[in-house]
């Protein structure tokens, strides 16, 4: 049963859309909102001593990074709840929180003109990486297990034609890196009669320079008591790929052709919480 609940005012003032689906033991829903303010929308309330901040406010106390991607959906979350015992979610603000603070990932003259047009990064741009590269799985909550595995999504059941009941892509973050390439993190999920799967896809593409994807898979058969997790960093230098810029575009286009820097595939167990 897929349910829409729209237009609901929470504790950060915003406004989210949500929708949301049971399937079998499963309640899975997405909130959808606007883009991150650039300042404090409430300073009064912000400059209190109490938990009552705005989502700008927010991100500065909870992230060190000193300057944020040009468009953060602070609000747009993907959760799984497994009955009452566990959760799987999706959320922006802990996916920034696994970008590296201690390195610059790229030295290149293009994140020098990022850096000019973002003074407050620029006077720490020695300790920050201004591609936001992220390698964020999702959030797990208690009573969750995570185990190595050898055992593989099978692709051949996302292929199969079946009725699809729940989609969407979700959009967490995303930067042009000031006109030369793109940093973005989003998520999508389909929920078919025997399955959910789900994509969380970092692409990096910093043109004329290197392409960059973390993406981590998640894969659950109805009447299983698991969820299969695969992730996969691939990364290749742009003058290594042999095709043009322009069909560096698109992250489907290129991905496919970049190195595997790195594959783990895990088994994620539902425990029993205690009593």
């Amino acid at each position: 049963m897929m349910q829409v609940k729209e237009n609901n005012i929470d504790a950060g003032r915003y406004t989210t859309n949500s929708k949301s689906i049971e399937f079998g033991p499963w309640h899975i829903s997405y909130d959808v909102s606007c883009i991150l303010p650039s300042v404090c929308s409430t300073k009064v309330v912000c400059e209190r001593d109490d938990d009552q901040f705005c989502q700008f406010c927010i991100y500065c106390k909870e992230l060190e990074i000193p300057h944020f991607p040009d468009m953060v959906f602070p609000k747009n979350i993907l959760t799984l709840n497994y009955g009452t015992s566990a959760k799987i979610s999706f959320e922006p603000l802990h996916a920034l929180k696994r970008v590296a603070n201690t390195v610059r990932a790229i030295e290149v003259s293009c994140s020098e003109a990022w850096l000019e047009a973002r003074p407050d990064a620029a006077r720490k741009k020695k300790t920050f990486d201004w591609t936001f590269s992220t390698d964020y799985k999702g959030t797990l909550s208690e009573n969750i297990v995570v185990e190595p595995t050898e055992e593989t999504i099978n692709f051949d059941v996302l292929k199969q034609k079946d009725q699809i009941l729940f989609y969407h892509d979700l959009t967490l973050f995303e930067d042009e890196l000031h006109d030369h390439g793109i940093s973005k993190l989003s998520v999508k999920i389909r929920v078919m009669p025997s399955y959910w799967y789900l994509l969380l896809r970092y692409f990096l593409r910093v043109d004329d320079v290197l392409v960059r994807s973390n993406e981590t898979r998640m894969f659950h058969m109805l009447n299983t008591d698991y969820v299969l997790r695969e992730y996969t960093a691939k990364e290749s230098q742009a003058k290594d790929l042999h095709m043009p810029t322009s069909q560096m575009k698109e992250a489907d286009d290129v991905i496919p052709f970049l190195a595997v820097k790195e594959k783990v595939t895990e088994k994620i167990v539902f425990k029993e919480p205690n009593l």
